[in-house]
């Protein structure tokens, strides 16, 4: 009995080791089919983890061809995927067969870079910060939100995403270098300088960075020159020319520099170059301190008369200037709640808004105003739980007569009294978000201030003239040195594109990208700088239209349909009066007259309760049976 035991125990090592022997001679395939799961699973990530993409994914489809689906090994075979961009077996894996899985940030990643390179961006933006809040933080991942947040302008998120970029190891330079480019789209100057000087100190070569080395130290030098710090600013701009040469930007910048410095002469050995940039650059902004629209006045008299009573001077009010506005006389009844009141109050030179629901009582301290009085006016303050917050209710004036009603874009909460109270305005680093399009520089009304002490252009009564011709320290300069380049921006000269650029900073109302997708509907009639874009007359037109082909940014538009008809007539006119620039269709119904009641016609808004202009120029259905889109 005993020896039969052990004869085969002799039996079965002997068969081990022949299999053992055998396996070395198996193709791959057979030797993997008799490793465990978790082996071959655990295999497959290793290849993944190294970026062996190739590797990971031939593994993770031999398992689940040979075993059938595996989570795990369906994961790696779609990020496997995504990283080779086969971006649609990626998304078919992850919405079909990982369909109800929880996603991890790396699988949020590599599906927004998928959709990212077929061109949906707001959808690729959405995943990045579904995979920043599935955290951890993830550097592939932040510096892809960060990029991309930035490109489509939304700049909180890409500056949140870059400061914890920042302060990832081995990426901390590079985070920094993006937050110093974002810091300097929301005009926050001093802190787009900080986050510069501390990347190019981590990393002075900018081996980390997107743009290259010269490009930051371009971007440092502009910073310091718009903060007034002139002698600073030469020492980037003076690397850039020992290594890399003369170049009309650079040589553009260091004459600003030497300009504010006092040393005009030399700066004027560098105006033949820098003048080439300028020339090619009408509307860039100059890098330099404000002086406030006063300042202005003083020389631009005529301009500046006419200026002060326009819309754009008119539609910001704070201060004593708050308490000339239209108020009502007795509490206001809530549009959605008849128990609910809004009464506002004067006292001590300040106004407040009481809303009164439900035995609560909600103060908003009115600090600023948005609107004109003739027209339409919103409040906005700071409430009892210390949110920026607009007033539940806006004034209008209109044709058929005064009132207040429930303000434009007021969406409402889930909360009745949340929505009662007044929608909450979105804050960026202590500026409230209306603020940007309604005064000349929008940090100078900064919560908490920024400084004790407020620029000159803080006194500016509204949109003042270095909102569109930027800062006017160096034009003040130029001038005086007696300088053919007069060192300001002009918009006037820019081409179409970026004059209507210009406009479309705030002259759009809703995401670019929904209302580039569907022009025609009513809520876009607000976003005239973009739905004018999308028209052939401007697409056609060699980049000779712009929004100041009608409108005179310096004084309030002519309500005369004759004279914005005159120039529809420029080019689709007879052969005698067309432009020689652009010769275009002549109208077959009216060729004379009507042309806007046909193509531009008025919009009802009944937010505002007023109708706009529909900037959207096209054949409309109606208009000779034609496609409205063409």
């Amino acid at each position: 009995m005993y020896a039969w035991l052990a004869a085969a125990a002799v039996v079965l090592v002997l068969m081990a080791g022949a299999v053992y022997e055998l396996q070395g001679y198996l193709p791959a395939r057979y030797r993997d089919s008799l490793k465990p799961t978790s082996s071959r699973v655990a295999e497959a990530r290793a290849a993944y983890d190294r970026g062996d993409w190739a590797r990971a994914d031939e593994l993770a489809r031999r398992l689940i061809r040979e075993r059938g689906d595996n989570t795990e090994a369906l994961r790696i075979l779609a990020r496997a995927s995504g990283r080779m961009e086969h971006d649609q077996t990626a998304a078919a894996i992850y919405s079909e067969r990982l369909k109800g899985e929880a996603l991890d940030s790396e699988d949020y990643l590599l599906l927004g870079l998928g959709l990212a390179r077929l061109g949906r961006l707001e959808t690729a933006l959405e995943l990045f910060k579904k995979g920043d809040a599935a955290g951890p933080d993830r550097a592939e991942l932040l510096d892809n939100l960060a990029r991309l947040a930035a490109r489509l302008r939304r700049l909180d998120d890409a500056s949140n995403a870059a400061e914890k970029l920042s302060r990832q190891p081995g990426w901390d330079a590079r985070g920094l270098l993006l937050l110093g480019e974002i810091r300097a789209i929301l005009d926050d100057t001093s802190g787009s300088v900080d986050a510069l000087e501390r990347a190019l100190k981590l990393d002075p070569d900018a081996k980390g960075s997107v743009l290259g080395l010269a490009h930051y130290r371009r971007q440092l030098a502009r910073g310091l020159l718009k903060l007034g710090r002139p002698a600073e600013a030469m020492a980037p701009l003076q690397a850039i020319r020992a290594s890399n040469g003369v170049d009309p930007e650079t040589d553009w910048l260091l004459s600003r520099a030497l300009l504010t410095s006092g040393r005009s002469a030399e700066a004027i050995d560098l105006l033949s170059s820098a003048g080439g940039y300028r020339a090619g650059h009408p509307g860039e902004p100059e890098p330099s301190p404000y002086v406030g629209e006063t300042r202005c006045a003083a020389c631009h008299a005529s301009i500046a008369k006419s200026y002060d009573r326009s819309r754009h001077a008119l539609t910001f009010h704070q201060g004593a200037d708050l308490l000339t506005l239209p108020r009502p006389d007795k509490p206001l009844i809530d549009p959605d709640d008849p128990k609910a009141t809004h009464t506002i109050t004067e006292s001590n030179g300040k106004l407040t808004a009481v809303t009164k629901v439900k035995d609560q009582a909600f103060h908003l301290v009115i600090d600023y105003a948005f609107g004109l009085r003739d027209r339409y006016v919103t409040m906005i303050g700071k409430g009892d739980d210390h949110k920026a917050r607009a007033l539940r209710l806006s004034y209008y004036h209109t044709k058929e007569g005064t009132g207040w009603g429930r303000t434009a874009g007021d969406v409402g909460d889930d909360d009745p009294i949340e929505t009662i109270r007044g929608a909450a305005i979105d804050v960026r680093d202590g500026v409230v978000r209306c603020l940007y399009c309604h005064t000349t520089d929008s940090r100078e009304f900064r919560d908490p201030p920024a400084s004790a002490n407020r620029g000159p252009e803080a006194a500016d009564k509204g949109i003042g003239c270095e909102r569109c011709h930027g800062p006017g320290a160096n034009h003040l300069a130029a001038v005086k040195a007696g300088w053919v380049d007069k060192a300001i921006a002009n918009v006037g000269a820019a081409s179409g594109e970026a004059a209507t650029g210009q406009c479309a900073q705030c002259h759009v109302t809703g995401v670019r990208g929904e209302i580039e997708a569907n022009p025609e509907d009513p809520r876009y009639v607000r976003s005239t700088a973009v739905t004018l874009a999308l028209s052939r007359c401007y697409t056609q037109s060699n980049g000779a239209m712009s929004c100041l082909t009608c409108h005179d940014p310096h004084q309030d538009d002519v309500h005369e349909p004759a004279l914005h008809e005159a120039k529809c007539l420029t080019c689709h006119g007879d052969s005698k009066t067309t432009s020689p620039v652009v010769k275009a269709a002549v109208c077959k119904v009216n060729p004379r007259s009507d042309c806007l009641g046909c193509h531009m016609p008025k919009v009802p808004v009944p937010t505002l309760r007023t109708s706009l202009t529909d900037h959207y120029i096209r054949i409309r259905e109606g208009n000779l049976g034609q496609n409205p889109k063409r």
